[in-house]
């Protein structure tokens, strides 16, 4: 893999096979995760640190708004259950798995075992999955797909066979379809606006935590 493609892809190939390897094993599944999640960290820290692929600052409140509309728009379009009738029609190789839906109150039996766990998902959700898919659907698919050679193209460059290309990918890359779809025309039209990858960041990093609060509050575990 080219040095250049690293960073932008890397951060999520560790997630997505960690987690998926964590599904395969329910009863392992917390120490599964755990370690998915610091290899993420571990992946982001090392292949961005002196990059300057991502710059943090402050000004950051458009990014908290679109992240807390996003997050509320997904909660109630995923709780209409669209995809149900669609899926029947898609072939299998298309449908995208269901969720762990993991229950810590439930499969685990001590009080302090399930909040380390939500602690660590907490982190996973909140902070590895926005920069790891960050780096991925909007610095680098949705940059690549108006120029292979994708840091030539300035962030935020705007074409329609792009983003829809990256809107259909990511929306496939999730089980809540119409729900993924809306979220991904959100995030990338705040990328448009901004041309800040880091606005992106803080906007999923809100949508996330937000759905685990929910998650919590309501035991609406199939959601995570």
């Amino acid at each position: 893999m080219q040095s250049s493609l690293r960073p932008f892809v890397l951060p999520l190939v560790v997630y997505m096979a960690g987690a998926t390897l964590a599904s395969a094993f329910d009863r392992w599944y917390p120490l599964a995760y755990s370690f998915t999640t610091l290899a993420t960290l571990i992946a982001c820290v090392w292949l961005l640190k002196g990059r300057g692929i991502i710059r943090p600052h402050l000004n950051v409140a458009t990014g908290v708004l679109v992240g807390g509309l996003g997050i509320v728009v997904w909660i109630w379009v995923s709780g209409l259950h669209l995809e149900d009738s669609l899926f029947q029609f898609l072939p299998r190789f298309l449908r995208p798995d269901a969720r762990v839906g993991y229950n810590p109150f439930f499969e685990l039996d001590s009080a302090t075992a399930r909040w380390v766990f939500i602690a660590i998902r907490l982190v996973g959700i909140s902070v590895a999955v926005p920069i790891a898919e960050e780096l991925f659907w909007r610095g680098f698919l949705l940059r690549w797909f108006i120029n292979e050679e994708f840091e030539k193209v300035p962030l935020g460059t705007y074409s329609l066979q792009s983003l829809a290309l990256v809107t259909l990918f990511f929306t496939l890359a999730h089980p809540e379809l119409f729900a993924a779809a809306f979220y991904n025309l959100l995030i990338t039209g705040l990328l448009y606006w901004k041309r800040d990858l880091w606005q992106c960041i803080v906007a999923h990093a809100v949508s996330n935590f937000l759905l685990v609060v929910y998650v919590l509050q309501y035991k609406a575990w199939w959601l995570w």
